[in-house]
């Protein structure tokens, strides 16, 4: 049961509401799986950034609706990554930045996209780093929990390069949902501890 009408999502506060009730996110429960010891704040919110410019010049994209004359050159070649994907698998976009909410545990988040490959429907994560992060396996495991869509079966984060080239990693660990679940019990017990 997805019930997208009465999910909302705030994007400067990157909240998530389920019938005006705060849900956690699949990316900050997460965040117990990251680490960013070291790296200047500045230059995580630079990387941030980026990974949302990237994300929307891909979905304007999706929907024939880029204007590329407002496309900063590093964004230009993450985009000609995705292009370039699309264009040598032939793939079909089923779904852009679809939100979903997960009933029973109670948490939401946006996935990237749903695609047709070759006749397989993939739940498929962007990512603009360098390597396939720890939690892209949890991340996308979640989601394709609160899609609740049986048709989806394979999972995947899609590595787009600032060069114009790709790499398509699929993902099969067997523990990633294991994973997720106990970031959203660790979050769930902090919760219950918060004074």
């Amino acid at each position: 049961m997805n019930a997208p009408d009465m999910l909302t999502f705030d994007q400067p506060s990157h909240t998530y509401r389920f019938m005006g009730a705060v849900v956690p996110g699949v990316t900050s429960l997460l965040r117990p799986l990251s680490s960013f010891a070291g790296i200047a704040p500045a230059v995580l919110e630079a990387k941030a950034k980026l990974g949302r410019d990237v994300h929307a010049a891909c979905e304007y994209d999706d929907q024939d609706d880029l204007d590329e004359d407002f496309l900063e050159p590093d964004v230009a070649g993450y985009l000609k990554g995705w292009r370039a994907f699309r264009r040598d698998t032939h793939c079909t976009v089923l779904a852009v930045e679809k939100r979903v909410f997960e009933p029973m545990l109670q948490y939401a988040g946006t996935l990237d996209r749903l695609l047709l490959i070759e006749g397989v429907r993939w739940l498929v994560d962007l990512k603009t780093c360098f390597t396939t992060p720890v939690t892209a396996g949890p991340q996308t495991a979640a989601y394709l929990r609160a899609l609740g869509d049986t048709s989806i079966t394979r999972r995947a984060a899609l590595r787009l390069r600032l060069d114009g080239t790709y790499r398509f990693d699929p993902l099969e660990g067997v523990d990633d949902w294991s994973a997720f679940m106990a970031c959203l019990t660790l979050h769930r017990f902090k919760e219950s501890h918060a004074s």
